[in-house]
Protein backbone atom coordinates (compact mmCIF):
# COMPACT_ATOMS: atom_id res chain seq x y z
CA UNK A 1 0.00 0.00 0.00
CA UNK A 2 3.07 2.27 0.40
CA UNK A 3 3.46 2.66 -2.90
CA UNK A 4 0.21 4.03 -3.41
CA UNK A 5 0.94 7.15 -0.45
CA UNK A 6 1.39 10.64 -1.73
CA UNK A 7 4.92 11.53 -1.36
CA UNK A 8 5.03 15.20 0.32
CA UNK A 9 8.73 16.85 0.20
CA UNK A 10 9.23 19.42 2.71
CA UNK A 11 11.47 22.65 1.74
CA UNK A 12 12.62 24.98 4.80
CA UNK A 13 15.72 26.47 5.76
CA UNK A 14 14.55 26.15 9.70
CA UNK A 15 14.71 22.61 10.99
CA UNK A 16 12.19 23.91 13.49
CA UNK A 17 9.50 24.18 10.95
CA UNK A 18 10.66 20.91 8.66
CA UNK A 19 9.85 18.88 12.47
CA UNK A 20 6.45 20.63 13.12
CA UNK A 21 5.28 19.76 9.77
CA UNK A 22 6.63 16.20 10.00
CA UNK A 23 4.52 16.02 13.60
CA UNK A 24 1.77 18.32 13.35
CA UNK A 25 -0.22 16.03 11.42
CA UNK A 26 -0.59 12.14 10.96
CA UNK A 27 0.40 11.73 7.67
CA UNK A 28 -0.15 7.99 7.36
CA UNK A 29 -3.27 8.65 8.47
CA UNK A 30 -4.18 10.35 5.36
CA UNK A 31 -2.19 7.80 3.41
CA UNK A 32 0.43 10.44 3.10
CA UNK A 33 3.88 10.51 4.06
CA UNK A 34 6.89 12.86 4.61
CA UNK A 35 9.13 11.25 1.74
CA UNK A 36 12.00 14.24 1.87
CA UNK A 37 13.06 17.51 3.54
CA UNK A 38 15.58 19.87 2.27
CA UNK A 39 17.14 23.00 3.66
CA UNK A 40 17.37 25.07 0.58
CA UNK A 41 15.81 25.38 -3.02
CA UNK A 42 18.60 24.08 -4.92
CA UNK A 43 19.08 20.80 -2.64
CA UNK A 44 15.40 20.37 -3.28
CA UNK A 45 15.69 20.33 -6.66
CA UNK A 46 18.58 18.08 -6.74
CA UNK A 47 15.86 15.43 -4.73
CA UNK A 48 13.50 16.64 -7.17
CA UNK A 49 15.73 14.55 -9.84
CA UNK A 50 15.94 10.99 -7.98
CA UNK A 51 12.37 10.99 -6.66
CA UNK A 52 8.93 11.45 -7.64
CA UNK A 53 7.19 13.71 -4.86
CA UNK A 54 3.77 14.21 -5.01
CA UNK A 55 3.55 17.56 -3.04
CA UNK A 56 5.75 20.25 -1.99
CA UNK A 57 5.71 22.17 1.05
CA UNK A 58 8.01 25.21 0.94
CA UNK A 59 8.55 28.36 3.03
CA UNK A 60 8.50 31.70 1.06
CA UNK A 61 11.96 33.11 2.83
CA UNK A 62 14.68 31.34 2.44
CA UNK A 63 18.18 31.66 1.93
CA UNK A 64 20.11 31.71 -1.92
CA UNK A 65 16.64 31.02 -3.42
CA UNK A 66 13.69 31.71 -2.38
CA UNK A 67 10.25 29.53 -2.27
CA UNK A 68 8.67 31.28 -5.54
CA UNK A 69 11.69 31.20 -7.62
CA UNK A 70 12.22 27.59 -6.32
CA UNK A 71 8.56 26.98 -7.08
CA UNK A 72 8.85 28.38 -10.56
CA UNK A 73 11.75 25.96 -11.45
CA UNK A 74 10.11 23.30 -10.01
CA UNK A 75 6.84 23.86 -11.96
CA UNK A 76 8.79 24.13 -14.98
CA UNK A 77 10.25 20.88 -15.17
CA UNK A 78 7.37 18.68 -12.93
CA UNK A 79 4.15 20.24 -13.75
CA UNK A 80 2.22 17.71 -12.41
CA UNK A 81 3.68 18.30 -8.45
CA UNK A 82 1.38 20.33 -6.31
CA UNK A 83 2.95 23.14 -4.65
CA UNK A 84 2.27 24.84 -1.22
CA UNK A 85 3.60 27.97 0.13
CA UNK A 86 4.17 28.83 3.75
CA UNK A 87 4.12 33.08 4.06
CA UNK A 88 3.74 35.55 6.87
CA UNK A 89 1.52 38.05 6.86
CA UNK A 90 3.60 41.03 5.99
CA UNK A 91 4.88 39.16 2.54
CA UNK A 92 1.35 37.87 1.33
CA UNK A 93 1.15 40.01 -1.10
CA UNK A 94 4.57 39.33 -2.43
CA UNK A 95 3.32 35.61 -2.63
CA UNK A 96 0.38 36.34 -4.78
CA UNK A 97 2.99 36.11 -7.32
CA UNK A 98 2.87 32.48 -6.94
CA UNK A 99 -0.45 32.44 -8.70
CA UNK A 100 0.91 33.19 -12.21
CA UNK A 101 3.64 30.31 -11.73
CA UNK A 102 0.85 27.77 -10.47
CA UNK A 103 0.78 27.32 -6.67
CA UNK A 104 -1.51 25.82 -5.12
CA UNK A 105 -2.17 26.91 -1.48
CA UNK A 106 -0.77 29.45 0.66
CA UNK A 107 -0.42 29.14 4.69
CA UNK A 108 -0.31 32.02 6.63
CA UNK A 109 2.96 31.48 9.82
CA UNK A 110 2.08 30.32 12.18
CA UNK A 111 1.66 26.95 10.80
CA UNK A 112 -2.09 26.09 12.00
CA UNK A 113 -2.53 22.28 12.33
CA UNK A 114 -5.90 22.81 11.03
CA UNK A 115 -5.31 24.32 8.05
CA UNK A 116 -2.59 22.54 6.99
CA UNK A 117 -4.81 19.36 7.31
CA UNK A 118 -7.51 21.12 5.67
CA UNK A 119 -5.02 22.53 2.09
CA UNK A 120 -2.95 18.72 2.22
CA UNK A 121 -6.76 16.97 1.98
CA UNK A 122 -8.19 19.23 -0.65
CA UNK A 123 -4.81 18.65 -2.33
CA UNK A 124 -4.87 14.72 -1.88
CA UNK A 125 -8.45 14.58 -3.71
CA UNK A 126 -7.24 16.70 -6.17
CA UNK A 127 -4.27 13.82 -6.69
CA UNK A 128 -6.60 11.13 -6.43
CA UNK A 129 -8.93 12.68 -8.74
CA UNK A 130 -6.21 13.21 -11.44
CA UNK A 131 -4.71 9.83 -10.91
CA UNK A 132 -7.93 8.17 -11.99
CA UNK A 133 -8.42 10.46 -14.95
CA UNK A 134 -4.76 9.52 -15.73
CA UNK A 135 -5.55 5.71 -15.42
CA UNK A 136 -8.37 5.91 -17.28
CA UNK A 137 -6.33 7.87 -20.46
CA UNK A 138 -3.91 5.48 -19.86
CA UNK A 139 -6.20 2.50 -20.47
CA UNK A 140 -7.23 4.08 -23.52
CA UNK A 141 -4.53 4.77 -24.80
CA UNK A 142 -3.55 1.09 -24.45
CA UNK A 143 -6.40 0.12 -26.12
CA UNK A 144 -5.81 2.84 -29.17
CA UNK A 145 -2.26 1.35 -29.05
CA UNK A 146 -3.71 -2.11 -29.08
CA UNK A 147 -6.26 -1.39 -31.67
CA UNK A 148 -4.02 0.65 -33.87
CA UNK A 149 -3.00 -1.86 -36.65
CA UNK A 150 -7.19 -2.75 -36.33
CA UNK A 151 -7.54 1.35 -36.93
CA UNK A 152 -4.98 1.22 -39.78
CA UNK A 153 -6.30 -1.54 -42.01
CA UNK A 154 -9.82 0.19 -41.50
CA UNK A 155 -8.61 3.44 -42.60
CA UNK A 156 -7.14 2.05 -45.55
CA UNK A 157 -9.41 -0.10 -46.45
CA UNK A 158 -11.94 3.20 -46.23
CA UNK A 159 -9.66 4.65 -48.19
CA UNK A 160 -10.20 2.17 -50.95
CA UNK A 161 -14.17 2.58 -51.12
CA UNK A 162 -15.32 6.08 -49.79
CA UNK A 163 -13.90 9.55 -50.75
CA UNK A 164 -12.83 12.14 -47.80
CA UNK A 165 -12.40 16.00 -47.65
CA UNK A 166 -8.71 17.05 -48.22
CA UNK A 167 -8.34 18.35 -44.75
CA UNK A 168 -9.21 15.24 -43.02
CA UNK A 169 -7.15 12.98 -45.32
CA UNK A 170 -4.32 14.73 -44.97
CA UNK A 171 -4.48 14.46 -40.77
CA UNK A 172 -5.56 10.49 -41.29
CA UNK A 173 -2.57 9.65 -43.35
CA UNK A 174 0.01 11.45 -41.52
CA UNK A 175 -1.61 9.83 -37.76
CA UNK A 176 -1.43 6.43 -39.77
CA UNK A 177 1.97 7.35 -41.28
CA UNK A 178 0.28 6.28 -44.94
CA UNK A 179 1.30 9.61 -46.69
CA UNK A 180 3.39 8.28 -49.10
CA UNK A 181 0.23 7.25 -50.69
CA UNK A 182 -0.71 10.91 -51.77
CA UNK A 183 2.38 10.58 -54.04
CA UNK A 184 2.20 6.94 -55.53
CA UNK A 185 0.11 4.35 -55.36
CA UNK A 186 -0.63 0.75 -56.86
CA UNK A 187 -2.78 -1.82 -55.83
CA UNK A 188 -2.67 -5.35 -56.21
CA UNK A 189 -5.03 -8.08 -54.77
CA UNK A 190 -4.41 -11.29 -53.80
CA UNK A 191 -7.50 -13.97 -54.09
CA UNK A 192 -6.82 -17.52 -52.19
CA UNK A 193 -8.97 -20.43 -52.25
CA UNK A 194 -8.56 -23.94 -51.03
CA UNK A 195 -7.09 -26.92 -53.62
CA UNK A 196 -9.39 -29.36 -53.12
CA UNK A 197 -12.63 -26.73 -53.23
CA UNK A 198 -15.29 -28.77 -54.55
CA UNK A 199 -15.38 -30.13 -50.88
CA UNK A 200 -16.98 -27.67 -48.31
CA UNK A 201 -15.05 -25.87 -46.10
CA UNK A 202 -15.98 -24.48 -42.31
CA UNK A 203 -15.37 -20.78 -41.78
CA UNK A 204 -12.37 -21.53 -39.95
CA UNK A 205 -10.42 -23.55 -42.62
CA UNK A 206 -10.80 -20.60 -44.75
CA UNK A 207 -10.34 -18.22 -41.96
CA UNK A 208 -6.97 -20.16 -41.34
CA UNK A 209 -6.32 -20.07 -45.05
CA UNK A 210 -6.85 -16.42 -44.93
CA UNK A 211 -4.37 -15.92 -42.10
CA UNK A 212 -1.22 -18.04 -43.39
CA UNK A 213 -1.51 -16.61 -46.18
CA UNK A 214 -1.93 -12.84 -45.12
CA UNK A 215 1.15 -13.55 -42.69
CA UNK A 216 3.38 -14.69 -45.56
CA UNK A 217 2.22 -11.53 -47.63
CA UNK A 218 3.04 -8.77 -44.83
CA UNK A 219 6.42 -10.89 -43.88
CA UNK A 220 7.75 -10.69 -47.67
CA UNK A 221 7.31 -6.79 -47.26
CA UNK A 222 8.41 -6.23 -43.77
CA UNK A 223 11.99 -5.32 -45.16
CA UNK A 224 10.22 -2.59 -47.62
CA UNK A 225 9.41 0.60 -47.13
CA UNK A 226 6.22 2.27 -47.95
CA UNK A 227 4.17 -1.13 -48.46
CA UNK A 228 1.07 -1.82 -46.37
CA UNK A 229 -0.47 -4.88 -46.58
CA UNK A 230 -4.53 -5.72 -45.45
CA UNK A 231 -7.34 -7.59 -46.20
CA UNK A 232 -10.77 -6.04 -47.86
CA UNK A 233 -14.16 -6.85 -47.13
CA UNK A 234 -14.29 -9.36 -49.69
CA UNK A 235 -10.77 -11.44 -48.22
CA UNK A 236 -8.83 -10.56 -50.71
CA UNK A 237 -5.31 -9.72 -49.24
CA UNK A 238 -4.50 -5.90 -50.60
CA UNK A 239 -0.93 -4.84 -51.18
CA UNK A 240 -0.86 -0.94 -51.29
CA UNK A 241 2.68 -0.22 -52.98
CA UNK A 242 3.55 3.70 -52.35
CA UNK A 243 7.48 3.05 -52.98
CA UNK A 244 7.63 3.78 -57.04
CA UNK A 245 10.93 1.31 -56.77
CA UNK A 246 9.65 -1.92 -56.27
CA UNK A 247 8.49 -3.36 -58.89
CA UNK A 248 5.21 -4.87 -57.78
CA UNK A 249 4.53 -7.43 -60.96
CA UNK A 250 8.15 -8.70 -60.16
CA UNK A 251 7.52 -9.17 -56.09
CA UNK A 252 3.64 -10.73 -56.53
CA UNK A 253 4.81 -13.28 -58.98
CA UNK A 254 7.42 -14.53 -56.41
CA UNK A 255 4.59 -14.12 -53.58
CA UNK A 256 2.57 -16.50 -56.03
CA UNK A 257 5.13 -19.24 -55.44
CA UNK A 258 5.85 -18.96 -52.13
CA UNK A 259 1.88 -19.52 -51.42
CA UNK A 260 2.01 -22.09 -54.08
CA UNK A 261 4.75 -23.88 -52.22
CA UNK A 262 4.50 -23.35 -48.62
CA UNK A 263 0.29 -23.50 -48.48
CA UNK A 264 -0.62 -25.66 -50.91
CA UNK A 265 -3.28 -23.58 -52.20
CA UNK A 266 -4.32 -21.89 -55.35
CA UNK A 267 -3.46 -18.48 -55.65
CA UNK A 268 -4.49 -15.51 -57.94
CA UNK A 269 -3.53 -12.02 -58.43
CA UNK A 270 -4.75 -8.76 -60.07
CA UNK A 271 -2.74 -5.68 -60.24
CA UNK A 272 -3.92 -2.32 -61.18
CA UNK A 273 -2.08 0.65 -62.98
CA UNK A 274 0.51 3.19 -61.02
CA UNK A 275 -0.64 6.59 -59.82
CA UNK A 276 0.86 9.60 -58.36
CA UNK A 277 -2.14 11.33 -56.59
CA UNK A 278 -3.98 9.94 -53.91
CA UNK A 279 -7.53 10.55 -56.00
CA UNK A 280 -6.63 7.49 -58.18
CA UNK A 281 -6.17 4.78 -55.22
CA UNK A 282 -9.93 4.13 -55.45
CA UNK A 283 -9.48 3.49 -59.47
CA UNK A 284 -6.37 1.27 -59.00
CA UNK A 285 -8.26 -0.92 -56.34
CA UNK A 286 -10.70 -1.55 -58.97
CA UNK A 287 -8.62 -2.03 -61.58
CA UNK A 288 -6.72 -4.32 -59.66
CA UNK A 289 -10.68 -6.06 -58.64
CA UNK A 290 -11.29 -6.33 -62.70
CA UNK A 291 -7.92 -8.25 -63.22
CA UNK A 292 -8.56 -10.48 -60.79
CA UNK A 293 -11.80 -11.20 -61.49
CA UNK A 294 -10.07 -12.57 -65.11
CA UNK A 295 -8.66 -15.66 -63.29
CA UNK A 296 -12.87 -17.35 -64.11
CA UNK A 297 -11.28 -16.81 -68.19
CA UNK A 298 -7.35 -17.44 -67.04
CA UNK A 299 -7.84 -19.84 -64.81
CA UNK A 300 -5.87 -20.24 -61.44
CA UNK A 301 -2.44 -19.46 -60.04
CA UNK A 302 -2.01 -16.09 -62.34
CA UNK A 303 -0.63 -13.05 -61.89
CA UNK A 304 -3.08 -10.65 -64.07
CA UNK A 305 -2.58 -6.99 -64.77
CA UNK A 306 -5.33 -4.47 -65.68
CA UNK A 307 -2.70 -2.90 -67.83
CA UNK A 308 -2.96 -6.04 -69.50
CA UNK A 309 -6.33 -6.29 -70.58
CA UNK A 310 -6.61 -2.46 -72.35
CA UNK A 311 -5.32 -2.32 -75.35
CA UNK A 312 -4.00 1.57 -75.46
CA UNK A 313 -3.62 1.32 -71.67
CA UNK A 314 -7.18 3.58 -70.89
CA UNK A 315 -8.29 3.87 -67.04
CA UNK A 316 -11.52 2.47 -65.60
CA UNK A 317 -14.61 4.27 -65.32
CA UNK A 318 -17.75 3.32 -62.84
CA UNK A 319 -20.10 1.41 -64.36
CA UNK A 320 -23.92 0.96 -63.51
CA UNK A 321 -23.75 -2.00 -61.54
CA UNK A 322 -26.21 -4.04 -63.13
CA UNK A 323 -24.15 -3.81 -66.24
CA UNK A 324 -21.37 -4.84 -64.35
CA UNK A 325 -21.17 -8.61 -64.92
CA UNK A 326 -22.02 -8.18 -68.70
CA UNK A 327 -19.11 -5.72 -69.15
CA UNK A 328 -16.51 -7.90 -67.62
CA UNK A 329 -17.71 -10.69 -70.07
CA UNK A 330 -17.16 -7.97 -73.43
CA UNK A 331 -14.15 -7.32 -71.87
CA UNK A 332 -12.62 -10.44 -71.44
CA UNK A 333 -13.86 -11.89 -74.85
CA UNK A 334 -16.47 -14.45 -73.35
CA UNK A 335 -19.23 -14.71 -75.76
CA UNK A 336 -21.24 -17.54 -74.36
CA UNK A 337 -21.25 -15.81 -70.80
CA UNK A 338 -21.90 -12.42 -72.43
CA UNK A 339 -24.88 -14.16 -74.34
CA UNK A 340 -26.50 -16.15 -70.83
CA UNK A 341 -26.04 -12.53 -68.93
CA UNK A 342 -28.78 -10.63 -71.59
CA UNK A 343 -30.51 -13.72 -71.61
CA UNK A 344 -30.90 -13.95 -67.72
CA UNK A 345 -31.76 -9.85 -67.91
CA UNK A 346 -34.48 -10.29 -70.43
CA UNK A 347 -36.17 -13.29 -67.96
CA UNK A 348 -35.41 -12.02 -65.05
CA UNK A 349 -35.80 -8.37 -65.33
CA UNK A 350 -38.56 -7.98 -68.34
CA UNK A 351 -40.73 -11.07 -69.26
CA UNK A 352 -41.10 -11.75 -65.55
CA UNK A 353 -41.73 -8.79 -64.04
CA UNK A 354 -44.35 -7.51 -67.50
CA UNK A 355 -42.43 -4.42 -68.49
CA UNK A 356 -43.59 -3.04 -72.00
CA UNK A 357 -41.59 -2.38 -74.54
CA UNK A 358 -40.78 1.28 -73.83
CA UNK A 359 -38.95 -0.13 -69.99
CA UNK A 360 -37.42 -2.41 -72.26
CA UNK A 361 -36.13 -0.08 -74.58
CA UNK A 362 -34.89 2.65 -71.50
CA UNK A 363 -32.59 -0.63 -70.15
CA UNK A 364 -31.56 -1.71 -73.67
CA UNK A 365 -30.09 1.92 -74.03
CA UNK A 366 -28.35 1.43 -71.26
CA UNK A 367 -26.55 -1.89 -72.02
CA UNK A 368 -25.54 -0.18 -75.85
CA UNK A 369 -24.36 2.89 -73.84
CA UNK A 370 -21.81 0.22 -71.08
CA UNK A 371 -21.20 -1.30 -74.03
CA UNK A 372 -19.41 2.11 -75.60
CA UNK A 373 -17.99 2.40 -72.49
CA UNK A 374 -16.66 -0.50 -72.34
CA UNK A 375 -15.08 0.00 -75.89
CA UNK A 376 -13.76 3.84 -75.14
CA UNK A 377 -12.12 1.79 -71.64
CA UNK A 378 -10.16 -0.98 -73.76
CA UNK A 379 -8.66 2.68 -76.02
CA UNK A 380 -11.03 1.34 -79.60
CA UNK A 381 -12.87 3.50 -81.59
CA UNK A 382 -16.60 1.92 -81.78
CA UNK A 383 -17.42 3.78 -84.91
CA UNK A 384 -14.92 -0.09 -85.99
CA UNK A 385 -16.92 -2.33 -84.46
CA UNK A 386 -20.91 -1.06 -85.95
CA UNK A 387 -22.18 -2.80 -88.34
CA UNK A 388 -23.63 -1.08 -91.58
CA UNK A 389 -27.04 0.37 -90.77
CA UNK A 390 -28.43 2.24 -88.82
CA UNK A 391 -26.98 3.27 -85.19
CA UNK A 392 -28.00 1.26 -82.58
CA UNK A 393 -29.84 4.47 -80.41
CA UNK A 394 -32.05 4.12 -83.55
CA UNK A 395 -32.87 0.88 -84.40
CA UNK A 396 -33.20 0.21 -81.07
CA UNK A 397 -36.37 2.74 -81.03
CA UNK A 398 -37.78 1.12 -84.00
CA UNK A 399 -37.84 -2.39 -82.28
CA UNK A 400 -41.24 -3.36 -81.28
CA UNK A 401 -40.79 -6.37 -79.48
CA UNK A 402 -39.11 -7.53 -76.68
CA UNK A 403 -37.98 -10.80 -78.35
CA UNK A 404 -36.51 -8.90 -81.37
CA UNK A 405 -34.65 -6.10 -78.55
CA UNK A 406 -33.23 -9.39 -77.01
CA UNK A 407 -31.98 -10.56 -80.44
CA UNK A 408 -30.44 -7.93 -81.35
CA UNK A 409 -28.77 -6.74 -78.67
CA UNK A 410 -26.99 -10.01 -78.60
CA UNK A 411 -26.20 -9.09 -82.26
CA UNK A 412 -24.80 -6.37 -80.96
CA UNK A 413 -22.87 -7.61 -77.82
CA UNK A 414 -21.41 -10.02 -79.98
CA UNK A 415 -20.09 -7.43 -82.75
CA UNK A 416 -18.43 -5.54 -79.64
CA UNK A 417 -17.02 -8.85 -78.64
CA UNK A 418 -15.53 -9.43 -82.07
CA UNK A 419 -13.82 -6.40 -82.14
CA UNK A 420 -12.02 -6.48 -78.92
CA UNK A 421 -10.62 -9.89 -79.76
CA UNK A 422 -9.72 -8.53 -83.21
CA UNK A 423 -7.58 -4.92 -81.76
CA UNK A 424 -6.36 -7.40 -78.86
CA UNK A 425 -4.66 -10.18 -81.05
CA UNK A 426 -3.49 -7.19 -83.75
CA UNK A 427 -1.82 -6.01 -80.84
CA UNK A 428 -0.14 -9.41 -79.39
CA UNK A 429 0.69 -10.22 -83.42
CA UNK A 430 2.33 -7.47 -83.14
CA UNK A 431 4.23 -7.60 -79.73
CA UNK A 432 5.16 -11.23 -80.69
CA UNK A 433 6.99 -10.41 -83.85
CA UNK A 434 9.22 -7.95 -82.06
CA UNK A 435 9.15 -10.61 -79.61
CA UNK A 436 10.70 -13.80 -82.00
CA UNK A 437 12.19 -11.40 -83.93
CA UNK A 438 14.57 -10.67 -80.61
CA UNK A 439 14.64 -14.30 -79.93
CA UNK A 440 16.50 -15.35 -83.18
CA UNK A 441 18.88 -12.46 -82.82
CA UNK A 442 19.73 -13.07 -79.13
CA UNK A 443 19.62 -16.78 -79.65
CA UNK A 444 23.76 -17.15 -78.01
CA UNK A 445 22.55 -15.30 -75.09
CA UNK A 446 22.70 -17.95 -72.10
CA UNK A 447 20.73 -15.86 -69.84
CA UNK A 448 17.80 -15.46 -72.47
CA UNK A 449 14.54 -16.85 -70.48
CA UNK A 450 10.70 -15.90 -70.12
CA UNK A 451 11.28 -13.32 -67.48
CA UNK A 452 14.17 -11.78 -69.17
CA UNK A 453 11.87 -10.92 -72.17
CA UNK A 454 9.23 -10.02 -70.09
CA UNK A 455 11.05 -7.28 -68.62
CA UNK A 456 12.01 -6.28 -72.19
CA UNK A 457 9.50 -5.62 -73.15
CA UNK A 458 7.42 -3.84 -70.39
CA UNK A 459 5.36 -7.54 -69.98
CA UNK A 460 4.34 -9.29 -66.87
CA UNK A 461 5.61 -12.42 -67.04
CA UNK A 462 2.40 -14.20 -66.43
CA UNK A 463 0.70 -12.85 -68.67
CA UNK A 464 3.79 -13.40 -71.47
CA UNK A 465 3.98 -17.43 -70.62
CA UNK A 466 0.17 -17.73 -71.12
CA UNK A 467 -0.42 -15.47 -74.26
CA UNK A 468 3.25 -17.12 -75.54
CA UNK A 469 1.34 -20.54 -75.36
CA UNK A 470 -1.64 -19.27 -77.22
CA UNK A 471 0.18 -17.61 -79.90
CA UNK A 472 2.76 -19.77 -80.30
CA UNK A 473 1.43 -23.10 -79.50
CA UNK A 474 4.66 -24.08 -77.48
CA UNK A 475 5.66 -22.82 -73.77
CA UNK A 476 8.14 -20.28 -73.62
CA UNK A 477 11.15 -23.11 -73.25
CA UNK A 478 9.92 -25.27 -75.69
CA UNK A 479 9.64 -22.80 -78.15
CA UNK A 480 13.26 -21.80 -77.36
CA UNK A 481 14.60 -25.30 -77.15
CA UNK A 482 13.27 -25.75 -80.60
CA UNK A 483 15.09 -22.89 -82.25
CA UNK A 484 18.12 -23.10 -80.43
CA UNK A 485 17.84 -27.26 -81.74
CA UNK A 486 17.05 -26.10 -85.32
CA UNK A 487 19.69 -23.17 -85.51
CA UNK A 488 22.66 -26.06 -83.74
CA UNK A 489 21.69 -28.37 -87.00
CA UNK A 490 21.82 -25.43 -88.89
CA UNK A 491 25.56 -24.94 -87.87
CA UNK A 492 26.27 -28.64 -88.07
CA UNK A 493 25.33 -28.69 -91.82
CA UNK A 494 27.02 -26.03 -92.79
CA UNK A 495 30.09 -25.57 -90.88
CA UNK A 496 32.86 -27.78 -89.08
CA UNK A 497 32.01 -26.03 -85.62
CA UNK A 498 32.70 -29.15 -82.97
CA UNK A 499 29.84 -29.62 -80.55
CA UNK A 500 30.78 -27.09 -77.36
CA UNK A 501 31.19 -24.93 -79.56
CA UNK A 502 27.84 -25.09 -81.37
CA UNK A 503 26.75 -25.15 -77.64
CA UNK A 504 28.62 -21.22 -77.22
CA UNK A 505 26.46 -19.98 -80.67
CA UNK A 506 23.01 -21.84 -79.32
CA UNK A 507 23.59 -20.00 -75.76
CA UNK A 508 23.82 -23.26 -74.15
CA UNK A 509 26.76 -23.71 -71.54
CA UNK A 510 26.55 -27.20 -70.83
CA UNK A 511 27.05 -29.49 -74.01
CA UNK A 512 25.40 -33.03 -71.83
CA UNK A 513 22.16 -30.96 -71.39
CA UNK A 514 22.79 -29.71 -75.54
CA UNK A 515 22.93 -33.71 -76.19
CA UNK A 516 19.74 -34.68 -74.59
CA UNK A 517 17.71 -31.97 -75.88
CA UNK A 518 19.34 -32.51 -79.68
CA UNK A 519 18.69 -36.45 -79.64
CA UNK A 520 15.17 -35.78 -78.07
CA UNK A 521 14.71 -33.15 -80.86
CA UNK A 522 15.82 -35.33 -83.60
CA UNK A 523 16.15 -38.49 -82.45
CA UNK A 524 19.74 -39.27 -83.25
CA UNK A 525 23.01 -38.23 -80.98
CA UNK A 526 25.13 -35.44 -82.06
CA UNK A 527 27.95 -37.51 -83.54
CA UNK A 528 25.30 -39.83 -85.14
CA UNK A 529 24.02 -36.48 -86.98
CA UNK A 530 27.70 -35.40 -88.42
CA UNK A 531 28.15 -38.09 -89.45
CA UNK A 532 25.38 -38.07 -92.05
CA UNK A 533 26.55 -35.07 -93.11
CA UNK A 534 30.12 -36.74 -94.08
CA UNK A 535 29.29 -37.84 -98.41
Amino acid sequence: MENSFIKILVVDDEENTRNLIKKCINWEELSMQIAGEASSGQEALDMLESFNYDIIITDIRMQFMDGLKFSKKATEKYPHIKIIVLTAYEEFEYAKEGIKIGIDDFLLKPIKRSELRKSVENIKNKIESERIDWEKYAKLKKRLEENFPYLKEKFLNDLLQRSYTAGDIIDKLLYFSVESLSKHNQIALIGISHIDSEKSKSEEEDALLDFACTEIVKKYFQEYEDVYVIVDNSRNIVILNSNPKIDIIFSCENIKDLLINRIKCYVCVGIGNAYKDLKNIKKSYREALEALNYKEVYGKNQVICFNDMSIDNQGLDIMNEKSMELAFYIKAGVDEKAVAVIDKIFKDSYIDKNYNIGQVRVVSINIVTMVFNSIAELGLNYENMLQTGEFPYNAILKIDTINEMREYLIRFVLAAINSIKGARAKKVNKVFVEIVEYIQKNISDSELSLSSIANKFYLNPSYLCRVFKQEIGHSFIEYLTKIRIEKAIELLKKTDLRAYEVCEKIGVHDPNYFGKCFKKYTGISVSDFKKTQII
